[in-house]
């Protein structure tokens, strides 16, 4: 009998394993701060290339992941970003090798800008149009050291991370004073000529800005910005699900995608909505009606940019309210238009989807698509969503040959 004791106080109750597991993997997910991401920057840079009679230069910005942003790359509508921990390092100094230099923590090969600027989609192309942009004298060469933990696969949101870093280095290193609104401006122009095609300033904004508050309303018709801070007891906690580190996809169908809003626009303007300059102008009472107006090739793409755009402003109340269940009530609406009528998922994000379905109960409160790539944030009780992430992992990784990751942001 007493040793029945003894075990009994030796083991934790079995409510308790739970919580004690997602404890470990919120701390073995925790993130470095900005000051360890540009050190880490600073001995690769060194590691790789070797040492140098003057110190680099270094900048760090976070990320900020799209809870409803990606309609944005389409018309000048409203954002709501969900600022990450995680972020983009760089450390950067001059050489005399008359070539630019490129290290990438986790990739062992040195990139050379000759040799990867003919891929449009590569970063040595990047570097090469933020050069341009920001003004860096063409017979001045390059070191360039790259940390970071935001998911590739999130696209648009670790570009612009790595964009308004590299464009702060290059403006130190050229002694240039610029202000926040400057920086933004050439990081965004530069983007959009790498991209080719629109490119949303939400994430810019979200990746310039300083700030406590976990969340940021954007205007990207005026630039403008608002914190949105909720309740710190709230229960509330965020995950990304990642099964493919290549943005190229939907780098390379931007472009039709960019097409399709422009028609959609065009649709509505010879539809009797001559007024309507940008979908963004769309009252609510006119939507029916639009719908009914525009031919059919164009209702599925106007019901969803339009609608992605008006509920953000509820998600905010959503937030505001500490209504979970209605913040993820309007992601999975939110996917199943991404679905239905923006054709951006693939059968993995259908399976995330069931899987957060089945798991409602249990705390996972829903999940979206963000990147418009292979990427989905998920939303769900501190104490739940570890778990949930290790199940996805497993249900994801029996689907598909890439590699599956899941990160607590």
């Amino acid at each position: 009998m007493e040793s029945d004791k003894d075990d009994i106080k030796r083991s934790p109750p079995s409510f308790v394993r739970p919580f004690l597991y997602a404890l470990n993997r919120m701390k073995a997910n925790e993130s470095l701060s900005p000051e360890q991401y540009i050190d880490q920057a600073k001995r690769l840079l060194e590691d790789r290339l070797g040492s140098a009679e003057l110190p680099p230069q270094s900048a760090f910005s976070h990320g900020s992941v799209g809870l409803m942003a990606d309609h944005t790359h389409y018309f000048d509508g409203f954002a709501l970003a969900l600022r990450m921990r995680q972020g983009v390092a760089i450390a950067l100094r001059t050489n005399q090798l008359r070539q630019h230099r490129y290290v990438l923590d986790g990739v062992p090969e040195v990139i050379f800008s000759e040799e990867s600027s003919h891929d449009e989609a590569s970063l040595a192309s990047l570097f090469l149009s933020i050069l341009a942009v920001v003004g860096s004298p063409s017979e001045v060469f390059y070191d360039v050291s790259l940390v970071g933990s935001i998911p590739t696969g999130l696209g648009a949101s670790f570009h612009a991370a790595l964009a308004v870093s590299l464009v702060r280095v290059l403006n130190d290193v050229g002694s240039k004073e610029v202000s926040e609104a400057n920086v933004r401006t050439q990081a965004h122009t530069a983007l959009e000529s790498w991209y080719g095609n629109r490119f949303s300033p939400a994430y810019v904004i979200g990746a310039s800005v300083d700030q406590t508050e976990p969340f940021i309303l954007i205007d990207t018709k005026t630039f403008s910005h608002l914190p949105i801070d909720i309740n710190s007891e709230s229960g509330l906690s965020w995950g990304i699900v990642e099964w493919s580190k290549d943005w190229a996809s939907s780098f390379s169908t931007a472009t039709f995608r960019n097409e399709i809003a422009d028609r959609t626009l065009k649709d509505l303007n010879t539809s009797g909505f001559k007024h309507v300059g940008s979908l963004r102008e769309l009252e609510h009472r006119d939507l029916e009606s639009a719908m009914d107006a525009v031919p059919k090739r164009s209702r599925g793409p106007l019901r969803h940019l339009v609608t992605e755009n008006r509920n953000v402003q509820k998600l905010i109340v959503a937030l505001k309210k500490s209504d979970w269940q209605f913040l993820g009530a309007l992601m999975m609406i939110s996917q199943a238009s991404k679905a239905a009528d923006w054709s951006t998922t693939d059968p993995i994000h259908e399976l995330v989807t069931a899987a957060a379905e089945t798991a409602a109960l249990d705390g996972t409160f829903g999940v979206v698509q963000s990147g418009e790539g292979k990427c989905m944030l998920v939303c769900g009780q501190p104490y739940s969503l570890p778990a949930f992430l290790d199940r996805i992992r497993e249900i994801a990784s029996a689907h598909t040959t890439e590699e599956v990751e899941t990160f607590i942001i």
